[in-house]
């Protein structure tokens, strides 16, 4: 346990004690040696002007009365601070409508947990910062009629147009999982055309009216089997296994990710790394795996080992120079 995290654990100790509390008592409690616990007190009292008194008829340390209790705050160690700052962001990605209000008041209240702390300098939110890159704008008014149909479990009437036909289409569907991926949200439905599991990208519903059926349910267990079986967003049970070589310089960056939860990762003697990815569709891991370029060769399966070489070739093809390149015909030319 870091200091500061010891300091704010004392904190929290005798500001909840209802007694004064001895040396040993705290010493237990923080898992730390009495002499520890003695600098602890020390620094509450000459760094953050934290008011410990000595109770010497009781025989313990005790806050003076007159103290104010948001000077130190709750004690978090690093992974509660990290699930407790991605679950404020996480709330304000919601947009306006449905929950808007009891969200906001939720992110307030995590907001002054996180950030009313004494750091020596300026406010923590000034310092801290989670970025979702590429997100898309989703229409309040279609949202809450999303999450209004998943709250009351009741079927969905939709209008969408898929980003990968750019057909237009009307559905019945029965919501059963809403989901923020990659920094954007997307509705795991069962659909009453194709008889199965589908998922819809919230963005892309024109529109929505909640159905007073109830929904078609499916288990947790089958939702987890075709949600999280496979590679990304995609639904399906994973019917294949990606082997991907990165070379030693990209290992360092891999050996850290988390491709998926039930990933392998194998590393070579001359530093590169294996890594097994299980997969469904291949489409969005192309996509992952084209970002490290040269750096990454596809091992198998054969055809995802094609589809990569043939994303390069058309790459490669497209930056070939032509002689109307070359003039610069494709450059807009400056007005003189």
């Amino acid at each position: 346990m870091a200091r500061y995290e010891r300091v704010a654990r004392l904190y929290d100790l005798l500001q909840s004690a209802e007694a004064p509390l001895s040396v040993a008592a705290i010493s237990e409690a923080l898992k730390v040696a009495p002499a520890t616990v003695k600098r602890l007190v020390r620094f509450l009292r000459e760094e953050l002007d934290v008011r410990v008194l000595v109770d010497r008829e009781n025989g313990g340390y005790r806050l003076d009365g007159n103290h104010t209790a948001a000077v130190m705050g709750p004690s978090y160690d690093a992974t509660e601070l990290s699930a407790l700052l991605s679950a404020r962001e996480l709330l304000t990605q919601i947009p306006p409508g449905l929950f808007r209000r009891e969200t906001q008041g939720i992110a307030a209240r995590l907001s002054k947990l996180l950030y009313q702390r004494p750091t020596g300098h300026a406010e923590l939110k000034d310092r801290i910062r989670i970025v979702l890159p590429q997100r898309r704008a989703v229409d309040g008014e279609r949202f809450e009629t999303v999450l209004t149909a998943l709250a009351h479990q009741k079927r969905l009437r939709i209008a969408y147009r898929s980003r990968s036909s750019d057909v237009d289409s009307d559905r019945v569907v029965s919501p059963q999982r809403l989901t923020l991926y990659k920094s954007n949200w997307y509705l795991a439905a069962f659909c009453h055309r194709t008889q199965d599991l589908r998922i819809f990208s919230v963005d892309r519903i024109a529109s929505a009216m909640v159905s007073p059926i109830p929904v078609q349910a499916m288990s947790r267990k089958q939702l987890d089997q075709r949600l999280s079986s496979a590679y990304g967003i995609f639904e399906g049970e994973a019917t294949a296994t990606a082997h991907l070589r990165f070379t030693a310089d990209a290992a360092r960056w891999i050996a850290d990710e988390e491709w998926h939860p039930d990933q392998r990762l194998v590393r070579r003697r001359d530093g590169s790394v294996d890594l097994y990815v299980p997969y469904y569709r291949s489409t969005e891991l192309v996509m992952d795996i084209l970002r490290f370029g040269p750096a990454v060769e596809v091992m198998g399966p054969a055809d995802l080992r094609r589809a990569v070489a043939q994303s390069h070739r058309d790459a490669a093809e497209r930056y070939a120079p032509t002689p109307a390149r070359e003039r610069g015909a494709d450059t807009p030319s400056r007005q003189r």
